[in-house]
């Protein structure tokens, strides 16, 4: 077969669809050298890092110049179209977004949430349309979903009357580009250069991450833990204005650090070395961060939303993060207890393993097979 995987626009923003896009990469190259892969870009420096997809024989960057970045959305339709009528492949995965309105042929469609249906407030109006309207169209059109977890299979069967039958549940995994084995040098010197111990957010910001809970509680943390910090690790989305101005207002701020969105090379120190991943997230498909920091040995507390028992298990301290004191009182009890967070790294550990590359692509593939008519 020839697989297209369009990731134009997983790829304008380093967040967890394009980082679960990359694992899956890794995993294909890994386990299929029967198959010629596709991938549609418009930011082939992105792959530098996916060594498994470079040494691959049977994989193939097809880059797509875009003279503007803004209107995206738009364009994305138009070019990607255009380079499909020339590829000429026997499936097409879009495993983020929607699929271009020109394609008619197999299409597998991944959906990670439907959190615009759920909050809608969190998304601008335009954002929503696109949601609600290019994003379902796509899933109808498609011959395959992909549901990157149980909550999402439920939310496309209650929401959008997807029938079961369409629906292949596949779990997002790690990529093998996050660098997992730190060194206590490497540690010393990120905690160095952040001023002492930290807690770390990673994530756009918008609304539904609850990243001003996160603050509150930090706040009501910072007169007790005089050497805590906090990172924010992420870009800036929709509604990120509020809690930009509550960072401004906060008496900490000069313990608050917005490095943005950080290089690939650097994730895994910035994990490794914080005292704890906090991820109080109002709604989410995955939680992938959540993932991320179990695999750098790093404990986790998380709401029942972010991290659900389907994912994370019991490799958590799961709290009810829309109270500021209930998320202070979880962390504190989390810098205090050296047996917790012992017991939260190991089980993060044995956790971490059932979500390799090589079973998402393993499964993935298989998707592609019933796609396409073919045989697996």
């Amino acid at each position: 077969m020839r697989i297209a995987i369009d990731m134009v626009l997983a790829e304008q923003q380093p967040g967890g669809m394009f980082f679960a896009t990359c694992a899956l990469l890794e995993g294909l190259a890994r386990i299929d050298t029967d198959n010629e892969y596709f991938i549609i870009t418009s930011r082939p420096e992105e792959y530098a890092a996916l060594q498994a997809c470079a040494q691959a024989p049977n994989m193939y960057l097809y880059p797509l110049h875009f003279l503007f970045r803004r209107g995206m959305l738009i364009q994305h339709h138009t070019r990607v179209t255009h380079a499909l009528h020339r590829i000429r492949p026997d499936v097409l995965h879009v495993p983020a977004f929607a699929a271009p309105i020109g394609w008619h042929g197999p299409l597998v469609q991944t959906v990670h949430d439907l959190s615009f249906l759920k909050m809608p407030w969190q998304a601008s109006l335009y954002a929503h349309l696109y949601w609600r309207y290019c994003l379902q169209e796509s899933v109808q059109r498609a011959r395959r979903i992909i549901a990157v977890s149980e909550q999402t299979r439920e939310e496309l069967i209650t929401c959008w009357s997807v029938s079961q039958e369409r629906i292949h549940l596949v779990h997002n995994a790690l990529r093998l580009s996050l660098r997992t084995e730190i060194t206590p040098q490497e540690i010393h010197a990120i905690r160095a250069r952040i001023g002492g111990r930290y807690i770390l957010h990673v994530g756009r910001i918008i609304p539904r991450k609850n990243v001003e809970t996160l603050l509150e509680a930090f706040d009501l943390l910072a007169e007790r833990h005089a050497d805590l910090r906090l990172v924010l690790a992420g870009g800036n989305g929709y509604g990120s204005d509020e809690v930009l101005r509550r960072v401004s207002l906060s008496p900490h701020r000069a313990r608050i650090h917005l490095p943005g969105w950080v290089p690939e090379e650097e994730m895994g120190v910035l994990y490794a070395g914080a005292s704890m991943l906090v991820f109080p997230s109002l709604h989410e498909g995955f939680g992938l961060p959540t993932l991320e920091a179990m695999a750098c040995g790093t404990p986790v507390v998380a709401s029942p939303e972010a991290a659900s028992q389907e994912i994370a298990a019991e490799a958590v301290l799961r709290v009810d993060c829309s109270q500021a004191q209930s998320l202070k009182a979880a962390i504190a009890r989390l810098l205090g207890d050296t047996a917790l967070r012992e017991r939260l790294v190991q089980l993060g550990h044995q956790q971490v393993q059932r979500f390799s590359c090589t079973a998402c692509g393993r499964q993935t593939l298989r998707v592609y097979h019933l796609a396409a008519g073919v045989r697996g």
